[in-house]
């Protein structure tokens, strides 16, 4: 038997950055990636973005296309928007050509039924992109369920015709097998500890390989991607609707100053650390920062009642917040507070200068919150599913002098505080870091061991 397959998962909330991990092995001349699965709904976004900064969205179809050689498979816990997966289609056409995508025949089509049905009765935050409605139509056969077709190059399989183009590969002991994941393990509906804030369905490689038809014996590794600090969706919807989406276990709530501050001086964020710069905050700056913030903004915030909000209450952190937002709301990514006096970090930059590295999700497209990490939850989701490494995301959020850097662990060096970090995090665990994902773009990485396995045969 072959064991060839190689499973990439979130380890966290989600927005880990499972693509870019994704895009780096498919994207390695040195590894044979003849096929790759996919269970995704579009519920999520799954973004690749190349050496130039170029950046495409994949929902259904695998993010290993951008292998030209990889064959394609989607798997029957798929359910596609036809609307949706148009687009998507036609954004990776540059890396899709004339191959043909695999479709499994139980792959369910979303109607604007199910999405409405979501908004009417699901009150816990969602995309409301219609996916746990559908799952529940499919699990209950109801005869108003349609299932995909076909689209261009996208075909259906019969179970056997797919299973048995599917094993064509893991039989094959020179080629790799991905399993891209979608979603997180702390948004599993089961084992996560957040329901009701959780997705509608279990999110581990064990339900990877379950969805796909491939026997367990199959799996090469597992690839958990994380974050230093996990994101959960925003608190306030497109429509300006305040609705609570879930915390994350014991981890505090973080602001993004708070994040940006510390990512710049090398330091682990706190609620208190902005206290020791000079301030120059008063009712009159306060005043004209929300002046110019969105009322969606200010929401986020102070939350649904902002208008009742005294200035004289306002902390010098929620102060700092408001003034990023209101920068980001004029596309503005580096700015100049007017608020505190910070120490000089490159000369290249005015002064007071502020790097700000927060997000939006990728379906919704609006900010996401931030929070610092429950351990014991990423423990728990290293338990349900073994990973062979961790893939460490998002590390300029730790140390902003690592933003796009390139090489090999050891040409290096990191502070004890970081040292200490990647100490706890791997001791905590039992799990080691292979890498650390320092920019968005493909190869944005410091690369600490091997991040595949040879392929193994018995």
């Amino acid at each position: 038997m072959v064991k060839n397959v190689i499973s990439v998962i979130d380890g966290e909330a989600g927005s880990c950055g499972k693509a870019k991990v994704i895009g780096e092995i498919a994207t390695d001349k040195s590894i044979n990636l003849g096929a790759s699965v996919t269970n995704c709904m579009p519920n999520a976004g799954h973004t690749f973005v190349d050496e130039n900064g170029n950046a495409t969205v994949f929902r259904n179809i695998p993010v290993s296309s951008v292998n030209p050689n990889t064959e394609l498979f989607i798997g029957p816990g798929s359910a596609i928007d036809m609307e949706v997966f148009s687009n998507e289609y036609e954004q990776a056409s540059k890396y899709l050509g004339d191959r043909k995508i695999y479709v499994h025949e139980m792959v369910p089509l979303i109607d604007e039924r199910h999405k409405q049905y979501e908004k009417e009765h699901i009150k816990s935050g969602s995309t409301f992109k219609g996916c746990g409605a559908v799952l529940s139509e499919k699990i209950l056969r109801d005869n108003r369920l349609e299932f995909f077709k076909t689209f261009k190059n996208a075909i259906v399989c019969s179970n056997g015709e797919w299973i048995e183009r599917l094993y064509n590969h893991l039989d094959n002991p020179l080629e790799y097998v991905m399993l891209e994941g979608s979603q997180g393990c702390d948004l599993d509906l089961n084992h996560s500890g957040n329901y009701p804030y959780v997705t509608s369905r279990n999110v581990s490689t064990a339900q990877l390989l379950a969805d796909s038809g491939i026997s367990p014996e199959r799996l090469l590794q597992t690839i958990m991607v994380i974050r230093p600090f996990p994101i959960r969706i925003s608190n306030v919807t497109k429509s300006g609707d305040v609705i609570y989406t879930g915390g994350y276990g014991s981890g505090d709530e973080l602001m993004w100053t708070q994040v940006n501050l510390a990512a710049m001086y090398g330091c682990y964020p706190c609620r208190g650390d902005v206290e020791c710069f000079p301030s120059h905050l008063n009712i009159k700056k306060l005043k004209k920062i929300i002046s110019h913030c969105p009322p969606i903004y200010l929401k986020q915030v102070f939350g649904e009642n902002y208008k009742s909000k005294n200035l004289d209450t306002i902390t010098l952190i929620e102060a700092l917040e408001l003034e990023r937002l209101m920068y980001k709301s004029k596309g503005l990514s580096e700015y100049e507070t007017k608020l505190i006096e910070l120490p000089m970090v490159d000369s290249d930059f005015p002064p007071n200068t502020i790097f700000d590295q927060s997000e939006q999700t990728t379906v919704t497209k609006m900010e996401r919150r931030i929070f610092d990490l429950d351990i014991r939850k990423l423990k728990t989701n290293c338990q349900i599913n073994t990973p062979s490494s961790l893939y460490l995301n998002f590390f300029q959020q730790l140390d902003l002098d690592f933003k796009g850097e390139k090489g090999n662990f050891e040409e290096y060096y990191f502070n004890r505080y970081l040292r200490e970090y990647f100490s706890w995090l791997e001791r905590e665990t039992n799990v080691e870091i292979s890498a650390l994902g320092t920019g968005p773009k493909n190869g944005d990485r410091i690369l600490k061991r091997t991040l595949v396995k040879s392929i193994q045969k018995r």
